[in-house]
């Protein structure tokens, strides 16, 4: 079944998929710190805004100073994007300092501070078509695995609704239990990892994608490097390509 995509921002990852992300859909992006989920959203939305879509990021980790910060780095200025509306930014860190704040001050509990989140969904307007959660990792935090299912099942539930295409950021947990619930609620995965080269010793990021409905997957995993130009995958591991290379040094 032919799906309309929305482009990822990164050329590579477009040609894997497709043509980009399922559209109207949510994707899950999980990773550990240093991995790039950031910046791998971060291609998604600039990309968006310079298409003409209306956008919208949820911060709930970084302030938005931070995060435009870190775009210009990889030479992405959304300075135009927020002037023209294209790019909404929701302060939900500098909201959540302020009432944890208030709440120490007052001597009160911090447990309600993420039960905002599904409202705060809910008050996207219906306009936007491209929603970025950055991240997941607060709600993971304050909710028992049965409260987490239902508010994730929730928030995806009413993006699907709105027609969002939507990337749902998200990092390690100890037990796992909570990133396998919103791996198999989404509409796909997406996995960054920092692992070592046990021959050379150095680091490397890989890019493994084991789930992407309506798409056709090689399930090999990506080499990806960030630079001042942001996320770059290199090679793309295939058994066809390491087969014949093989036989090519035998002959």
């Amino acid at each position: 079944m032919q799906i309309n995509r929305v482009p990822t921002g990164i050329r590579e990852l477009d040609e894997i998929l497709e043509g980009g992300y399922p559209a109207q859909q949510g994707i899950l992006v999980s990773g550990s710190p240093g991995s790039g989920k950031t910046i791998l959203a971060t291609h998604f939305l600039y990309r968006s805004c310079q298409d003409g879509k209306k956008c919208v990021l949820m911060l709930t980790q970084v302030n938005v100073e931070s995060f435009l910060e870190q775009a210009m780095s990889i030479g992405i200025d959304f300075t135009s994007c927020i002037k023209k509306g294209t790019l909404q930014i929701t302060k939900s860190f500098e909201t959540r300092t302020n009432k944890i704040y208030n709440a120490a001050r007052h001597g009160s509990r911090i447990g309600f501070l993420e039960k905002d989140s599904v409202q705060s969904v809910q008050d996207i307007p219906d306009d936007v078509e491209v929603v970025v959660i950055d991240n997941l990792d607060m709600l993971s935090l304050y909710h028992d695995m049965e409260e987490f299912a239902d508010k994730f099942f929730t928030i995806n539930d009413i993006l699907f609704d709105k027609k969002c295409t939507t990337l749902f950021l998200i990092g390690p947990e100890e037990s796992g239990q909570k990133l396998a619930i919103a791996q198999h609620t989404s509409f796909g995965n997406i996995e960054l990892s920092v692992i070592r080269d046990s021959v050379t010793g150095k680091g490397m990021r890989q890019m493994y994608i084991p789930k992407m409905r309506c798409t056709y997957l090689m399930l090999e995993p990506l080499n990806y490097k960030i630079s001042n130009k942001g996320i770059k995958i290199e090679k793309i591991f295939q058994r066809d390509d390491i087969i014949n290379y093989a036989m090519r040094s035998m002959s």
